[in-house]
């Protein structure tokens, strides 16, 4: 349970860290950046919705820099994430999303961070943490976490991955 609830922090942490200050951008460039980053946002339900797995992946960093964190399934990279998404979105035409933006913070001005609420034909409950980072012109989802109540939790380390242990 620790290590989802970390996860959201330190993402946003290691982004504000990396980054100038949000405070360095005007009023009006944090409302324009917030208004493209949701929009961003919204045609990328749009396209989960319509299952077009391609559309879908034009949303995500096509990066080795590129991470994915689906309840406790790290994938690191952008052609594990491709070939996973690809093959979902044809495989459960039936599965509709709704969401709504819970926050969006303007990091910089090309990094933002989106914490989302929603729910699935299959999932009561959904939450989602995307940074969002502005890419030649364009915003793309560098990070994402995808979560829900009863997602599992996450195996204890093998004691030989782990400090002392052995």
């Amino acid at each position: 349970m620790r290590h989802r609830i970390l996860t959201v922090p330190l993402a946003a942490f290691i982004a504000a860290a990396c980054q100038p200050a949000s405070s360095d951008l005007t009023v009006a460039q944090r409302e324009t950046i917030t208004a493209e980053v949701n929009q961003v946002v919204a045609d990328l339900f749009d396209a989960m919705n319509a299952h077009e797995a391609d559309r879908v992946l034009e949303h995500y960093l096509n990066s080795d820099e590129f991470a994915y964190v689906g309840l406790v399934d790290i994938r690191t990279g952008w052609n594990g994430f491709a070939r996973m998404a690809g093959q979902w979105y044809p495989a459960n035409p039936d599965v509709t999303f709704e969401y709504q933006i819970a926050h969006t913070q303007v990091l910089s001005p090309t990094v933002a961070l989106v914490v989302l609420r929603g729910s699935s034909t299959d999932a009561e409950a959904l939450v989602w943490t995307q940074v969002m980072v502005n890419h030649d012109g364009q915003w793309r989802i560098a990070h994402e976490h995808e979560s829900w109540p009863q997602c599992i939790e996450a195996p204890k380390p093998h004691p030989m991955t782990v400090p002392g242990g052995g």
